[in-house]
């Protein structure tokens, strides 16, 4: 890893990427949404297993695991739904190599869970504007109710990981002050 300033650049542009994806979703053919949602769902997948791997507290654990349960599901339903429409073509690649950044951090401190867990939050948002997209979009009324589903999914994980991020932020908020009034605490005693 770089220095702090670069892991935080490249946590920007990361972000920024994210974002600029969700902006091209309203651009894209109904087959091009599939082919994102797919490899959405596979980085997703890669994502919650990183964090069921690294996590020590058994209750993370498995919300994360169940997380990766859901967007296989997820991956592989909407394959099916792709493989339907489209028999004899395959979903196009997304580039999303941006997002393997993350697993380059390790989980080492409060602030690398936030880090990460900030990602899985616009990760989720993502997620849910492309099934949302893929719904309004979609003339079958079985996929629509399907999409509505996923979305939902999406929304319930960004949920779980709001929540996981304010504790954990609250935590490290705590800790800084605590850390802060040690160091005024000692600039105070040097004065005497």
């Amino acid at each position: 890893m770089g220095s702090p300033i670069e892991e935080f650049m490249r946590e920007i542009e990361l972000k920024e990427q994210i974002r600029e994806s969700a902006k091209k979703l309203a651009s894209l053919s109904f087959k091009d949404a599939l082919s994102f949602a797919i490899n959405c769902e596979k980085e997703a997948t890669k994502l919650y297993m990183y964090l069921y791997k690294n996590l020590e507290r058994d209750y993370q654990k498995e919300n994360f695991k169940k997380f990766v349960e859901t967007e296989r599901f997820h991956d592989k339903k909407v394959e099916e739904i792709f493989k339907t429409l489209f028999p004899n073509e395959r979903p196009k690649p997304v580039d999303l190599k941006a997002w393997e950044e993350l697993f380059k951090k390790k989980l080492k401190t409060v602030k690398d869970y936030l880090d990460i867990l900030e990602i899985a939050m616009e990760i989720e948002k993502l997620a849910e504007e492309v099934y949302l997209t893929l719904k309004e979009h979609s003339e079958n009324l079985e996929y629509k109710k399907i999409f509505m589903e996923f979305a939902n999914d999406e929304k319930e994980h960004y949920m779980f990981v709001v929540e996981e991020y304010e504790f954990y932020r609250r935590f490290k908020a705590e800790e800084a002050l605590k850390e802060l009034i040690k160091d005024l605490y000692k600039e105070k005693n040097k004065e005497t």
